[in-house]
Parts: structure tokens; C-alpha cells; sequence
């Protein structure tokens, strides 16, 4: 897999984004939302639709602690899977996981926005429960960079909530008591990010209007958090 190219000039690795979990010291509790949520299940189905082959390079966008990293590596042996995330503990976390289970996956820190890899290198692009995290200027600037680092005729995997997540009382509660998703400033954001609701028919447009072709929803399902869907698209050749 080539190297990736690193941030583009006047990038910034502290830049404001939205932890998974709000502060790192609730980063543990991560996984344990995940799989209540359901996110093993609608993670082997993204890996399953993406149809990964040996030689492929695959890219996962927002790999958190790196569930869907794993995922990959064992449904395609021979793939050269990295994963790319703006979350330093998040990323300490999935390092720890790769290094026992997978060791020639890697990890990355960096932005989806500002994606540190050349021009048509990758053959698929993953990308699970994150893209509500982003605002809607990023949603579109992270599509336009997925597009470029696919190469012709290589796909992109968009598997995210549809509208706002809805978790169950108590664990609404939890996260209302941790400010996740609410607005409020803390040590990585130092500016308010809310939580932006995905509507199928504006992430299709979106994906349209990025240059990819071939968009369609390919899977659904409904989890205790609501229902995701499952979007694939197509770099034209």
C-alpha cells in the first residue's frame, strides 16, 4: 500500500472534532455501546457488501478503536486494511487491538476532510456510525476526498444512522450527562459540534455531488439505536 502523503499543507492535527464518547476518561465505554447498538452485526454486513479481495487496499474513515478494522482483516486476508481517525486515545485503544489480533493493519491519525493518501490508491473505502459526527460542510469535503483516493471503478461503504441516533432512555440519559452531542465545548472541540441527522435522500445527493456514480442504498436495519442504512457508491472509470 503506498504511504500515505501526510496532513496537506496548513492542515492541523488539533483541529476541532467530536469524540465518539465525549471526554477520553469515557473512551472504555465505547465498546460497550457499540455492541449494544448492534454495530458487530451491521459491521460484518458492510464488510460482506463490499466484497474485499486479496491484494485490495481498503480504508476505513473514523475508525474509533477499531472494531470495523477487524472486521476487515479477517473477512480478507491479503488486504492491505489502514484506518484513519482524529482521536488520539481512540486511536490508542484500536493500536492496542491491531497489535494482538491484526498486526498488519494500521492506524492513522488525521481528518476525513484532508484524507493522507495519494490520488487513486485505495480500492475501498469503509466508513461506519461516524458520518452524523460531521458537519454538513465536512460531510461534503469527506466525500469529494474519498473520491479522489479511490482508484477507477473503486467503492465507497457509507453505513450510518438515519436521521439522529435514538438510544434508549437510560443510555440517552448517560450520554445527556456526559454532553455528548449537545453542543457543548470541551478539550478537543474549544467551539460547540452538534450531531448532524442523516436523511437518505440528501446522503445520496451528497454522494452524487461528490463525483461518485452508482449510489445506491444496499442494506438496512434497525438496532436499538434506530435504524442505519447502508450506502454504496462507485468512483467512475
Amino acid at each position: 500500500m503506498p504511504e500515505p502523503t501526510g496532513p496537506t499543507p496548513g492542515s492541523r492535527q488539533d483541529r476541532p472534532f467530536l469524540p465518539a464518547m465525549g471526554p477520553d476518561g469515557l473512551l472504555w465505554v465505547y465498546d460497550v455501546m457499540t455492541w449494544l447498538l448492534g454495530a458487530r452485526p451491521a459491521h460484518r454486513r458492510l464488510v460482506a457488501a463490499a466484497g474485499l479481495a486479496p491484494g485490495q487496499t481498503v480504508l476505513e474513515v473514523g475508525c474509533g478503536t477499531g472494531n470495523l478494522l477487524l472486521t476487515a482483516a479477517a473477512a480478507a486476508r491479503g488486504t492491505a486494511v489502514v484506518g484513519l481517525d482524529p482521536d488520539p486515545a481512540a486511536l490508542a485503544r484500536a493500536r492496542a487491538k491491531v497489535a494482538r489480533r491484526a498486526p498488519s493493519v494500521r492506524v492513522e491519525q488525521g481528518f476525513a476532510d484532508e484524507l493522507p493518501h495519494p490520488d487513486g490508491s485505495v480500492d475501498r473505502v469503509l466508513s461506519a456510525f461516524m458520518f452524523h459526527h460531521l458537519p454538513s460542510e465536512a460531510k461534503t469535503a469527506m466525500l469529494r476526498e474519498v473520491r479522489r483516493v479511490l482508484v477507477p471503478g473503486g467503492q465507497l461503504l457509507l453505513l450510518d444512522f438515519e436521521g439522529h441516533p435514538r438510544p434508549p432512555r437510560l443510555v440517552a440519559w448517560l450520554l445527556r450527562l456526559m454532553g455528548h452531542g449537545r453542543g457543548q465545548p470541551h478539550e478537543h472541540t474549544r467551539e460547540p459540534l452538534t450531531l448532524t441527522p442523516n436523511d437518505p435522500t440528501l446522503v445520496r445527493q451528497l454522494l452524487g455531488e461528490a463525483g461518485l456514480a452508482e449510489v445506491a442504498q444496499v442494506d438496512t436495519a434497525s438496532s436499538a439505536f434506530g435504524r442505519w442504512n447502508l450506502y454504496r457508491a462507485v468512483r467512475a472509470r
